[in-house]
């Protein structure tokens, strides 16, 4: 029993000892004196260098209006005989809205239809004279005016000699004389209506029978626009918003009926600060977006940049056109428009983490066989990701985008 317990004391004494002399398990073999300890090598990750597009861009407030908002305003007054449409709803441009009362401008136009009618029968009828039955009338008319007058004469001549016989007094006399002058004046009268029926209208008479046919049919077409005034119209199309309209309610042109607006286009209007404003020029393309239609982007256009600042808040208004066929934007929505300030196109570009700086030098680590080298670049454009790179690298090359910070030039590199 005392030897076996001996021997299990050695056994572990050996074991001990050749671990302690082996740092680990004693099956592991010692490092030969004088060999080289292996090449530390750090672990990075990398980047390509490729070309792309960067934009420089700058996110101003927007708020949205229709491009076109024109009031509905009646062109006469009156009361309200019918409605035809309703807030809401999609309107064709010359579209009837509402009907006013026109019996008052009905009338109107029966009675200078008549005035035309007249007028035009009264110019016919100079232009083709008189006829028969009318020379014949005027003739019987002078027949009579003349007998008429004889008559009177021939008393006239029978009381001038009683008078000059002192037989009648003067006043009775020149009562007889007044009479043969009326007669007189009857018959010279039929004379000259015959002789003007015989020798028709002159041309004075015709110029001026003329121009009381144009009169009237002015008379006429404006009675007529008048009347067309009662049935309300869609000056454009779009949609008919704030129509108040009821039948039986008075309107006047004096206040608008309801508002139409063509939602179809919007317009963007936006406040940009002067250090931007330069960027900007009518037909540039813009991206926007709208706080209330998230996750959808809408495209526009430039149209107007004020020459001149806004007073109050000293920013350049602009205005920008956006396509709405979807019609998912609303007039008084707000959102995002990005401005494009500068642009670059098809050139290097890095991520903006890979670059160092040494004082005001830029510089990045690429690998080449296996060995971390410092480059020193120059850089362009700028975003917050990436940058251009104007000079110091080549397309293809492998920068360090991950342990830049701990390498340095000509340390011996692992890619991952």
């Amino acid at each position: 029993m005392r030897k076996i317990l001996v021997g299990l004391v050695i056994v572990v004494a050996v074991v001990v000892v050749g671990f302690l002399l082996t740092r680990g398990p004693a099956r592991e073999t010692l490092a030969p004196e004088g060999a080289a300890t292996p090449e530390l090598r750090l672990a990075v990750e990398v980047v390509e260098v490729s070309r792309g597009d960067l934009r420089e861009t700058v996110a101003v407030n927007v708020t949205f209006a229709p491009e076109s908002t024109v009031p509905v305003i009646p062109k006469t007054g009156g009361t309200v005989t019918r409605v035809l449409a309703a807030t809401g709803d999609q309107v064709q441009k010359d579209q009837t809205l509402f009907l006013i009362d026109d019996t008052h401008l009905e009338l109107q136009v029966q009675q200078a239809v008549a005035a035309y009618e007249m007028a035009c029968a009264q110019l016919a009828q100079a232009q083709k004279g008189a006829s028969v039955e009318d020379l014949k009338q005027l003739e019987s008319a002078v027949t009579q005016a003349r007998a008429s007058y004889d008559n009177v004469a021939a008393e006239y001549a029978r009381m001038d000699e009683l008078y000059q016989r002192e037989m009648i007094t003067r006043q009775q006399l020149d009562a007889v004389a007044l009479q043969k002058e009326i007669a007189a004046a009857n018959l010279t009268a039929a004379e000259a209506r015959l002789a003007a029926a015989r020798k028709g209208a002159t041309q004075e008479q015709l110029d001026m029978l003329e121009a009381q046919v144009k009169q009237a049919k002015s008379a006429l077409e404006l009675a007529r626009l008048q009347l067309s005034y009662t049935r309300v119209t869609a000056p454009i199309a779009g949609v008919l918003a704030q129509f108040t309209v009821e039948e039986g309610s008075m309107v006047s042109p004096s206040a608008p009926a309801g508002v139409i607006i063509n939602d179809r286009k919007m317009k963007a209007h936006a406040l940009v600060p002067e250090s931007y404003v330069n960027a900007l020029k009518p037909g540039d393309r813009i991206l926007l977006e709208a706080k209330a239609v998230p996750g959808t982007s809408f495209t526009g256009t430039v149209t107007t940049v004020a020459p001149l600042a806004d007073q109050t808040t000293r920013q350049f208004p602009v205005e920008i056109a956006v396509d709405n066929a979807s019609s998912l934007l609303k007039a008084g929505m707000t959102g995002t428009a990005y401005l494009t300030l500068q642009e670059a196109r098809r050139q290097l570009v890095i991520p903006v983490g890979t670059v160092l700086y040494d004082g005001e030098q830029a510089y990045v680590y690429i690998v080449e066989d296996g060995y971390a080298v410092r480059r020193d670049i120059a850089t362009g454009l700028s975003t917050g990701e990436s940058v251009v790179v104007t000079a110091g690298l080549d397309e293809g090359m492998r920068v360090i985008s991950r342990g830049q910070h701990q390498v340095k030039n000509g340390m011996s590199v692992e890619v991952r």
